[in-house]
């Protein structure tokens, strides 16, 4: 379970090897032909829903685009990484090596520049750090000392893909 830092601000992270912000998300450009294509596609589902008395399917497709628009709203939070000798922090939340599965880099500027952080808890989600001007033979030289690292990934993960090329997120 990672340490949550607004609880515990003197938890001891150890010694700092690598540190840098960045933005939690890309905020996507979306024009009014986007917006309108989405209006017209969850309203044709939702007549679809109703149609077929599938009702709980119209009831989410509400929420989802209700969700939608106010994730549009919200602007990203500027977080930082700090690669310690103890572990990883990420904004405000920190885990510990013995917590943590293994990782990965996928580095395909200029759309994908991330490291990917699995916990070894099932419950806990795949954490993303975007690299930005980060070198990535850096931070894999320095996680290589600590955990390992998966060689069978080397992209970004199918549903951040597809969330990326529909402007999802």
């Amino acid at each position: 379970m990672p340490i949550n830092l607004n609880i515990e601000p003197n938890a001891n992270l150890g010694n700092s090897l690598l540190r840098w912000n960045f933005k939690e998300f890309k905020k996507p450009k979306r024009t009014k032909i986007w917006w309108i294509t989405a209006s017209i596609i969850s309203a044709l589902m939702i007549i679809y829903a109703l149609f077929t008395a599938n009702f709980l399917f119209a009831l989410i497709i509400l929420i989802t685009g209700i969700l939608l628009i106010n994730e549009h709203r919200r602007s990203p939070r500027k977080l930082e990484c700090n690669i310690t000798n103890n572990g990883i922090a990420v904004g405000k939340k920190f885990w510990n090596y013995k917590e943590l599965k293994n990782y990965w880099i996928a580095y395909n500027p200029p759309n994908v520049m991330n490291l990917y952080i699995l916990p070894k808890n099932p419950f806990d989600p795949r954490v993303a750090v975007y690299l930005g001007n980060i070198n990535p033979l850096r931070v894999r030289k320095i996680l290589n000392k600590y955990m390992e690292e998966d060689l069978e990934r080397e992209d970004e993960p199918t549903s951040e893909a597809l969330s990326r090329l529909l402007k999802l997120q």
